[in-house]
């Protein structure tokens, strides 16, 4: 059927005068709803709590023994940061969709202040329904109340510090836990509703054997945990090894062959790699990490420490306690260094943490940053091929396992701009706050206006 411009009284082709005085484009309009108008963008939370009512030996992170008074100091803070970020309408465009809660030991807080910090968290921003929530526990700090609370404000994900399985191995690690304990607190959660639950080993402990290690695996495969971690010992205490009376730790050798053979035995027995050293059953990988780095979702800091990216730039907060403290009392967010990422470097970004999850998706990779990083990254991913590290699949790439896992981190830097190689992550910032954290709070801090609080441990 022919149209002309005569049947059409809004469309006149030239030399005929189209008078319809054009304003609006596209034309063909369709129902459009407020939800399609301003979607709500992903969004993370990372959250930092610097407690723990035992110190261990090999953690480097920021964290204090647990005080009364010094964590509800804190706990104002934490809030009063959280409520800053809210307000901001960069932050209220945004829907909170995962998070990771961390330490020190976020459950070294009692069912009480957990609840009320939860609660605080989710009355602060916009949660999606289905978020994808996190936190790190210990088996002398969970409790059946606190799984409850946890659960009850949406934490679906518990991670375990259970290290190893072996008692003479707690032992060496100065655990006051033994095997059994282990088990029931792993048993506990189960039982309380946590269907997701990671538990963290450790290889190359003082006196570990290759039959030890076998053990923790085959009892965490044995208990049904969903996902298993597992990292080299490293001890960054003041009182060494030898004045301990320990004995000595597993050669490299050793400790490699073990790194093989959890690899080996973990995807045996159905699990899945990711970040190198995690393994998770199929469907149970947290979205956090993964997501935030593949999807390039930014991610909100909170705590002394935390790290986050927002608005172009990533960046540590204020590692001292009592500096945190104040600058937030001050009105102002704690952040203390970080770069801003200008858009080569984004594109650079997305691949450097990107293929820590496994893969590297080449469809997501254009639709978020409008290039081909087959193309882009051509001579970088040939040689990893040719190097055994990483395969091209029909979707992008995919980190070689287990060989490519273990060189997980050379992978990440074959992709670092030529500025960056070479580089430590931390070179010519002050970090001593980081590595070697003194309070300084001071006494009108922790004898300010902060109120007493249940400690139902």
């Amino acid at each position: 059927m022919s149209i002309t411009t005569t049947s059409m009284p809004f469309w006149k082709e030239y030399p005929e005068r189209d008078s319809e005085w054009v304003r609006q484009y596209p034309t063909k309009h369709v129902m459009v709803t407020e939800e399609e108008v301003f979607p709500p963008k992903p969004m993370g939370v990372y959250m930092h709590i610097p407690f723990c009512n035992r110190l261990c030996f090999s953690c480097p992170y920021i964290k204090f023994q647990t005080e009364r008074d010094l964590t509800l100091a804190y706990l104002d803070a934490l809030k009063a940061e959280i409520t800053n970020y809210a307000n901001r309408p960069y932050i209220q465009d945004h829907r909170i969709t995962l998070g990771y809660i961390g330490g020190g030991t976020p459950t070294s807080l009692t069912a009480q202040q957990l609840d009320d910090l939860l609660g605080h968290l989710h009355n602060s921003f916009d949660f999606a329904p289905d978020a994808d929530f996190s936190i790190e526990t210990t088996p002398i700090d969970i409790t059946e109340r606190k799984a409850k609370v946890l659960l009850e404000r949406g934490v679906r994900r518990i991670s375990l510090g259970v290290q190893t399985f072996v008692e003479e191995e707690l032992k060496n690690l100065g655990r006051p836990s033994d095997p059994e304990m282990l088990k029931a607190s792993i048993r506990l959660l189960q039982d309380a509703g946590f269907e997701n639950i990671n538990i963290d080993l450790m290889h190359g402990i003082n006196g570990q054997t290759m039959e030890g290690w076998e053990h923790s695996l085959d009892v965490a495969i044995e208990l049904g945990v969903t996902c298993v971690s597992f990292y080299t010992y490293m001890e960054f205490a003041q009182v060494s090894t030898k004045r301990r009376k320990l004995p000595p730790v597993p050669d490299r050798e050793t400790v490699d062959d073990m790194f093989f053979f959890a690899a080996d035995k973990l995807t045996k027995n159905g699990f899945l790699g990711y970040y190198g050293d995690c393994f998770a059953k199929p469907g149970y990988q947290p979205k956090y990490g993964e997501t935030s780095w593949s999807e390039d979702i930014p991610i909100i800091p909170l705590g002394p420490t935390a790290t986050g990216h927002l608005r172009e730039h990533w960046y540590f907060n204020e590692p001292d306690i009592g500096r945190y403290v104040q600058t937030v009392r001050e009105g102002r967010l704690p952040i203390s260094m970080g770069r801003h990422i200008p858009k080569p470097e984004a594109i650079r970004r997305s691949m450097v943490l990107g293929v820590k999850a496994g893969r590297v998706n080449r469809e997501r990779f254009m639709r978020l940053h409008g290039v081909d990083f087959m193309e882009m990254f051509a001579d970088e991913i040939s040689d990893l091929v040719e190097k055994g590290l990483v395969e091209v699949t029909d979707d992008g790439i995919e980190v070689t396992g287990p060989k490519g896992w273990y060189y997980l981190d050379n992978i990440s830097k074959a992709f670092y701009s030529p500025e960056f190689r070479r580089y430590p992550q931390h070179l010519g910032a002050d970090i001593t706050g980081f590595i070697s954290p003194q309070r300084s709070l001071p006494l009108a801090i922790v004898n300010g206006d902060s109120q007493g609080g249940c400690h139902d441990c």
